[in-house]
């Protein structure tokens, strides 16, 4: 059997090697534009910043290394030019000769991968515009910022690529500006939780200009330095800039080949295209939701890796159907870590679902442990059933396990009812008796079985002047700022201040994470007051970007 797999990054590799571990007969060739094989693309920005010292812990394996240990032929600096899918063979162009030739093939594996697509503006072929995506780009840029008096550095782009390349310059000491052309930053986030990300940015130094158009990258340097110029002729300092878009599939040729395809090439359940002998993994490919039957592009190493496994299992007819994903990530935001698994609240909602969602502030461990910190998570579920659709959290510390738990437990079918008694483990050091999990869970279940009900900033906007508003904080706290129209009636004091609570209009409490807002609620709401608490509470109608106003006053 000869097989050809097209890139030699994670999917290519994962195929390469799990073909040969399943045949030893088989002729396998791996081709590969570049001259670096199977590197980590998720280690590049710790490479370029310096955490990791030298780029060769990101190298997997050699070319040579290939053919000796897997007897695998590995042929770099090749490109694939063509597919003739009807004589089963493709032509490669040496990107070093210029010479074409063509190989034949009984299975063909397409992992192409995705490109970032750069703005199309005078000044982006400048010799200080660097694209954030392969080693070779690792190379230039720490080259280029070593032998080059560099004080500022501007990243197109606003998503997860965008960070990582924002978090990777920091550690340069450049003065550093995010541009993004959308209207906000981190889109896979609902708003609020973005906004938290976007004031972690702002607090560290880094400049943001959302819905910004760049008009052109500076042409010649001044005496003050490069300058990325924006449609509104304001100018950006820029001695390096960094394109950091979000990645786009690399399907020109799959497409003239006939492929079918979306976003992405369209695959089947084993990886197949609409050609039985052709295959395509990782991020060139459009995949679906393993729950919600959404389908969409999803670039990310574990995926890929799992696919080329898939792949040729298929082929070695011991085929296992691939799930589709869910969809989790990762990332370091300086002092924070966000992540998220599955579509965020406002995705799902763009996808027909109507997700019911609540939002906590929590210790990572128990309150009284000195290094303990308060993570933030978002919870949305099924109406009615309680299963869970989505997670985000945000926090310095003990993000990655709580997504990792509840990735497990969207894969598997569970409710938040079944979130509610999860035992996990449990030590002062590490967690808390009820776990972040269990908390946001419980209140997802009171929200379900009518013992809570939550309004958001978003809606309490539109009832900032008909509703009453009460603050339940202590008088410090109120003190130092609240929402526009808000009476401050302590959590200790409600009962005695009844009389002041209008019983013909609606009530909305708050505190500042959200619990003494549910204590407040519990009392009204068994009282026959019509009342609902805010869902996370002050600290997220502060940090989420709320339109309303916030006031600092004395006691009402």
């Amino acid at each position: 059997m000869n097989i050809i797999i097209i890139g030699g990054a994670t999917g290519g590799m994962s195929a390469a090697l799990r073909a040969r571990r399943l045949n030893e007969n088989a002729c396998i060739t791996l081709i590969e534009e570049g001259d670096r094989l199977g590197y980590a693309n998720s280690g590049l920005p710790s490479s370029v910043g310096g955490v990791i010292e030298t780029d060769t812990f990101l190298i997997h394996q050699s070319a040579v290394g290939m053919k000796e240990r897997f007897n695998i032929d590995v042929r770099e600096n090749s490109k694939l030019i063509s597919i003739a899918k009807e004589e089963h063979s493709i032509q490669l162009k040496g990107s070093k000769t210029n010479e074409t030739y063509r190989l034949s093939y009984d299975k063909l594996i397409l992992a192409q991968g995705a490109y970032l697509k750069s703005p199309q503006v005078p000044g982006i072929e400048n010799e200080n515009v660097f694209p954030f995506r392969t080693m070779l780009d690792l190379h230039k840029i720490r080259d280029y910022v070593s032998t080059h008096h560099c004080r500022s550095a501007a990243v197109i782009g606003g998503g997860y690529i965008a960070l990582k390349a924002v978090e990777s310059l920091y550690q340069f000491g450049l003065q550093l500006s995010i541009i993004q052309c959308q209207p906000r930053l981190c889109q896979d986030f609902d708003s609020d939780i973005a906004n938290v990300i976007l004031s972690e940015l702002v607090k560290n130094g880094i400049q943001i200009h959302l819905g910004a158009k760049i008009q052109r990258i500076g042409i010649g340097v001044t005496e003050d330095g490069i300058f990325v110029t924006l449609a509104n002729e304001s100018s950006i300092p820029a001695d390096l800039v960094i394109v950091a878009t979000d990645l786009t599939p690399r399907t020109e040729i799959a497409k003239a080949s006939g492929l079918a395809y979306n976003d992405g090439v369209i695959v089947n359940e084993f990886m197949q295209t609409n050609d039985p002998d052709i295959y395509a993994v990782g991020d060139m490919t459009e995949i679906t939701n393993s729950g919600l039957r959404i389908s969409n592009h999803l670039p990310l190493g574990g995926t890929a890796s799992l696919q080329g496994r898939l792949a040729v299992d298929h082929i070695m007819k011991r085929a296992t159907p691939y799930r589709g994903h869910i969809g989790i990530f990762t990332c370091k935001v300086h002092n924070l870590t966000a992540a998220i698994v599955g579509p965020s609240v406002e995705k799902l909602k763009q996808a027909g679902y109507y997700p019911l969602f609540v939002t906590v502030h929590v210790p990572d461990r128990v309150g009284y442990y000195p290094s303990a910190q308060q993570i933030t998570l978002r919870l949305a579920f099924q109406p009615v059933s309680g299963i869970l659709l989505s997670a985000q959290i945000i926090g310095r510390t003990g993000v990655d396990q709580r997504i990792d738990v509840l990735s497990v437990a969207l894969q598997s079918g569970l409710t938040v009812f079944d979130l509610e008694n999860l035992e996990l483990s449990y030590a002062p050091e590490y967690g808390s008796a009820r776990d972040p999990v269990n908390v946001v869970s419980m209140v997802a279940g009171n929200l379900l079985r009518g013992d809570l009900h939550t309004i958001t900033a978003s809606q309490l906007d539109d009832h900032l002047d008909d509703w009453q508003i009460i603050d339940v904080r202590s008088p410090e706290s109120f003190s130092q700022g609240h929402i526009r129209s808000a009476v401050h009636i302590p959590i200790d004091a409600l009962r005695h201040n009844l009389s002041s609570i209008d019983k013909t209009r609606p009530a909305v409490v708050y505190s500042r994470v959200g619990y003494h807002g549910y204590l407040a609620y519990r009392i009204l709401i068994q009282l026959g007051y019509e009342v609902f608490n805010l869902d996370g509470g002050f600290k997220l109608f502060l940090e989420g970007g709320s339109r309303s106003s916030v006031l600092s006053g004395k006691q009402g």
